[in-house]
């Protein structure tokens, strides 16, 4: 409420500001304001008022249009009496110009004394002052009505003056003022109340957006009226193409479930496919019934997930995902480095990669390298051993099962392999040992690249990488008429065959220091030392079992502290006695360390030194001069095999 000074406290009003202007030094004959900011400083506050400004700013113009021509001004002040905008009759104007009444001119006692905008902003009322009342002379002749500005909270943000000669002074003029500076607040409150909509909706968008998942506002009818940015992605359109369209158009089986909305039903989790532009998805869709004050339903929310990401989900918190990459290959033999490079360079391809090789030789840590390699790596690696699951239900556990498929079957069904691995890569394992009716199945599901779950007739298309792997030999398989010879062929269009260890044993000098290295961290041991003699014959054994095997002898080792006495006689069986296995090589494997036998005579010692010349000596001769694989064989590091061949001055 805007008070009106009238009367008796008109007048005490009048005496009180004059009595501050004296105490602030003003002098009458002062002909302009104290105060008056530099441009920079004007543009700032002008800036800082910019709310004021737009909304009193027509009003200032319309007062303009309505006094004018009877030689008024209007001047708009912030809440501190500075001139922000300033209006009137263009002779009036040039005639105050000299006088510095300019934007940027304060208005306050301080800077020009008792004026109508002073008492008005310090008394917080409306006011007319008229003639002598002013302070200074320079506005005896003048009439100033004037009424202060107040925000949606009641603090003064302005002051809105009319001014002209007084023998032109009407009371109206402060009704005209005072009108318009309720006209004024009434749109700073509704500005204030619009901004704060804007904010809640600008802050609702934002946690919106945020979101990882599709949500939309709909009304009763199923119109789209709001959708978060990843809808947009989802549904492949822009946001201002989803917007306004009904719900129907993306989703057939809208029209059934929006009965269930109208009755005030929540919809969980309800699996619909959307076809756009050639792209059919398949999302998690819910809705939640929106209703009003009372209780009528008038819309809904709904969210949409893409149920690659649902599944992709479900893989991170079930353990099926992929965990190795390229660098977990440990090996520096020519076989490894070629495979790791062959399947780096195939590893973005859509096509089939069937890897072969005997157990142990780490086709899974291959096949999870491959998928983290490739533009799928974000999305599910999901593993099934095809050997390990019983006839009956490995259909079900690749396809998937609809609710009442049978007897255990859960509600809701259950989605298979295929659908957990929906964008990313399917691992089959041990495919050799698939039955042969779950192969045609297989092989008809990797030509439509579709699935249908058992017990139901929906074809669900699937975008999967497949990875098979097995250590049997398919081709004698075929023969056999235990493989489908189509089946084979639609898994190797990209072989991959990883050598058994015994055919790159320069990998196992630093497989067993990897191991060595994992196991002491694993079961908190302290890294123990290993003797050369046994280092060699760990090299030279033939490990049927492969890298597999040499982990487990190496945890063994390990866990006896690396003691050579027991490890003498509890792991003779795994590698000192054991009979040659297949693939070994007929010829005895070179002995780089000369053997010693006992002796009688001191004289027939041999000092360690000779024994070590020796034998590098002997390895230099065995590996061709390959220093790599001379310290590997030794034991040592390349930079301690050189700083021995100096110290002893071989000719190497």
């Amino acid at each position: 409420m805007i008070n009106v000074d009238s009367g008796p406290e008109h007048k005490a009003k009048i005496r009180a500001s004059h009595q501050r202007s004296l105490e602030l030094g003003v002098e009458k004959e002062r002909i302009r304001p104290s105060k008056i900011l530099s441009d920079q400083a004007l543009r700032l506050s002008q800036e800082r008022n910019h709310r004021l400004l737009r909304i009193a700013g027509p009003f200032v113009q319309l007062l303009h249009e309505f006094v004018a021509e009877s030689g008024f001004i209007i001047i708009l002040t912030d809440e501190k009496g500075f001139i922000l905008q300033l209006a009137g009759h263009e002779k009036t104007l040039q005639e105050i110009k000299p006088h510095s009444l300019i934007p940027g001119a304060c208005m306050d006692t301080e800077s020009i004394g008792t004026n109508a905008i002073s008492i008005a902003l310090e008394e917080n009322t409306a006011i007319q002052v008229t003639g002598q009342e002013h302070f200074a002379k320079l506005f005896h002749n003048w009439s100033c009505s004037a009424a202060p500005i107040h925000d949606e909270k009641g603090t003064i943000i302005g002051c809105l003056n009319i001014s002209g000669n007084i023998d032109k002074v009407y009371l109206h003029i402060l009704g005209l003022i005072v009108a318009s500076v309720k006209a004024i607040e009434f749109q700073v409150k509704s500005s204030f109340s619009e901004m704060r909509q804007k904010e809640a909706y600008r802050f609702v968008s934002q946690i919106l957006n945020t979101l990882e998942f599709g949500v939309l506002g709909t009304d009763i009818t199923g119109k789209i009226r709001r959708a978060n940015h990843i809808t947009s992605k989802l549904l492949r359109l822009p946001e201002e193409q989803i917007e306004n369209k009904n719900l129907e158009d993306f989703v057939p089986d809208w029209p059934r479930l929006l009965n269930q909305v109208k009755n005030n039903e929540i919809i969980l989790d309800e699996e619909v496919q959307i076809s756009r532009f050639g792209f059919r998805d398949t999302f998690n869709l819910s809705v939640y019934p929106l209703t009003d004050g009372d209780g009528t339903i008038n819309g809904s929310v709904v969210t949409l997930r893409d149920m690659k990401r649902v599944y992709k989900m479900v893989n991170k918190y079930t353990g099926m995902e992929a965990r190795y990459n390229f660098d977990d290959l440990i090996g520096e033999s020519d076989e490894m480095k070629r495979i790791i490079e062959y399947c780096k360079n195939i590893s973005d391809s859509p096509s089939t990669v069937l890897i072969q090789g005997e157990s142990g030789t780490g086709k899974e840590v291959l096949a999870q390298s491959i998928h983290n390699y490739s533009s799928r790596r974000d999305q599910g690696f999901v593993a099934l051993n095809c050997g390990a699951i019983p006839e009956t239900l490995i259909e079900s556990e690749l396809f998937g099962y609809t609710e009442g498929a049978f007897t255990s079957a859960k509600k809701g069904g259950k989605p298979g392999k295929f659908e957990l691995a929906n964008g990313g890569t399917l691992f089959l394992d041990e495919i050799g040992e698939m039955p042969p009716d779950m192969q045609v199945k297989l092989l008809r599901a990797l030509q439509e690249r579709a699935i249908t779950r058992v017990g139901g007739e929906k074809l669900i298309p699937v975008d999967v990488r497949i990875i098979a792997a097995t250590n049997r030999n398919l081709l004698q398989e075929i023969k056999k008429g235990k493989f489908r010879q189509d089946l084979y062929y639609r898994l190797s269009v990209i072989p991959v065959y990883i050598p058994p260890l015994r055919k790159r044993r320069e990998d196992i000098p630093m497989l067993i220091n990897f191991f060595l290295n994992l196991k002491s961290v694993k079961l908190r041991k302290q890294l123990p030392d290993m003797d050369n003699r046994l280092f060699k014959k760990l090299v030279y054994y033939d490990w049927p079992g492969n890298v597999r095997e040499l982990e487990n002898f190496i945890e063994k080792y390990v866990n006896l502290d690396g003691n050579l006495r027991l490890a003498d006689e509890f792991l003779v069986d795994d590698v000192f006695q054991k009979e040659k296995t297949i693939g070994q090589d007929t010829q005895s494997e070179p002995d780089l360390k000369p053997e010693v036998e006992s002796v009688n005579d001191p004289s027939e010692v041999v000092s360690l030194v000779e024994l070590e010349k020796d034998a590098i000596q002997k390895a230099v001769e065995i590996y061709e001069r390959n220093m790599t694989k001379v310290a590997r064989a030794l034991g040592i590091s390349r930079n301690a095999l050189y700083q021995k061949i100096k110290k002893y001055g071989l000719d190497v």
